[in-house]
């Protein structure tokens, strides 16, 4: 497309915003329905990026009042060689070119769905100083997906950026206060570049949680001297250590709140990632998962498992098409709900042809299907005495059920259940099926 053809379309799509949506920008997502084609293929407009076809170019200037000009578009003269290097880079046409489902997306992965508006929330939010947001969501939903570009964002703005995953540290290491207070002071300084050990300064008269305040404001916020985007990956891993987490989670809110008057402390960015909530008996009024911005990641909707099988080369629907009347949609989410992870391995598998959607089905929860070694890994954290009743109740039954507290923190933070209204549910029909084999077949 052309910079007059641009121009006239962020000109239309700026003015349809203005009237139809208070002024506020459309995201790709929000504007896929409303002008008949894709996210990716608006994305690819926006990028003024070549290799789209005119009828997709028509059908976007006719949706937006427009008439497609002969000035609006090139023809882009191409060798073949030119023509086969842009045919192995676009969104998204083969599914040889997509990696096996694992582990964050890379920034320009086109698996990457957004979820409007969380990451407009984030990126806003850690422009504001001091603050502190909060990703909640199951395993495997997509929590450092979100992190990494948050970090890419942050970095464009010249922050410092540094992140400590909790996942790294010994469960030996986790137990003593003191100890995880000097590891987290010294990997900060190690990761942001700062020339400055602990050790000397660890003042045990003072305490091992003003200690490290110090650190971080004297040796770290100081010499940095700029804004600081701070994540801590799977704070959830200090839940299990009760004595550890009660002196660590305090002082995250009492960072926060010294921000509201210092200027160092105004250079901190903190985000936190999790899988459930802290069932431990905290003071409300020292407890962190009551400051900053709460993010919880949803469940990929219809439509976002429509465009994902079209990033992966099937084909599902038309671009106008009912995602929600779709029958391999429905089935599909009707079997693993909107599960990022599980949705991602099912299309993966099915858009190599490595099986078809009706053995997916069939299969899906016994020993010959995709998600075997994910379901044992869930039985294998579960399959305890004193649960066998609650998950009786909740693989047996439909509705939902009352669980104690405990309980309820551990089972949400494996991903098998899921808040409702009358209290705790199964996450998905999947693990319905696996665990009513698995453990109450012969009962």
């Amino acid at each position: 497309m052309t910079s007059l053809g641009l121009e006239r379309l962020q000109r239309a799509t700026a003015q349809h915003a203005a009237q139809q949506n208070n002024g506020i920008p459309y995201s790709a997502e929000e504007l896929s329905p409303l002008i008949g084609v894709s996210p990716s293929t608006i994305r690819r407009l926006r990028a003024a990026k070549s290799g789209i076809d005119q009828r997709s170019l028509q059908q976007v200037f006719s949706a937006l009042d427009l008439v497609l000009a002969e000035d609006d578009f090139q023809w882009v003269d191409r060798t073949a060689a030119e023509i086969a290097a842009e045919e192995l880079a676009k969104v998204p046409q083969s599914a040889t070119a997509l990696r096996y489902p694992s582990g964050p997306l890379p920034l320009d992965s086109p698996l990457y769905m957004g979820r409007s508006p969380i990451e407009d929330l984030a990126f806003q939010e850690i422009t504001q100083v001091g603050c502190v947001v909060r990703i909640k969501a199951p395993p495997q939903f997509g929590k450092s997906s979100l992190l990494l570009r948050m970090l890419h964002q942050a970095e464009q703005m010249g922050y410092a950026t540094a992140v400590i995953d909790l996942q790294q540290v010994s469960a030996d290491l986790l137990s003593d206060c003191d100890r995880v207070l000097q590891w987290f002071s010294a990997t900060l300084a190690l990761k942001l570049g700062v020339d400055a050990d602990p050790a000397p300064g660890w003042n045990q008269l003072v305490g091992s949680q003003l200690s490290a305040t110090l650190f971080v404001r004297e040796q770290i916020l100081r010499s940095v001297n700029r804004p600081v985007l701070l994540a801590i990956n799977d704070l959830g891993r200090l839940f299990e250590h009760p004595a550890t987490a009660q002196g660590f989670l305090p002082l995250l809110r009492s960072w926060y709140e010294e921000a509201g008057h210092d200027d160092l402390w105004q250079h901190l960015r903190l985000v936190v990632t999790y899988s459930t909530d802290s069932y431990l008996p905290l003071d409300i009024n020292y407890s962190p998962f009551n400051i900053g911005l709460p993010l919880a990641l949803p469940e990929f909707t219809a439509a976002q498992v429509l465009e994902l099988t079209r990033v992966y080369g099937l084909n599902w629907g038309d671009s106008q098409g009912d995602c929600c009347a779709n029958r391999e949609v429905e089935q599909l989410i009707a079997l693993v709900g909107g599960h990022p992870w599980l949705v991602h391995m099912a299309i993966y598998h099915l858009s190599r042809d490595l099986l078809t959607f009706d053995d997916l089905l069939q299969t899906a929860s016994t020993p010959q299907g995709i998600y075997q070694g994910h379901l044992q890994k869930l039985l294998a954290t579960i399959n305890q005495p004193q649960l066998v009743k609650p998950l009786r109740a909740l693989v047996m039954g439909e509705g939902a059920i009352a669980l104690a507290p405990m309980l309820a923190y551990k089972l949400e933070g494996t991903g098998l259940i899921k808040g409702a209204a009358e209290g705790w549910q199964i996450s998905c029909e999947l693990y319905r099926q696996y665990l009513r084999q698995a453990l109450f077949a012969k009962s």
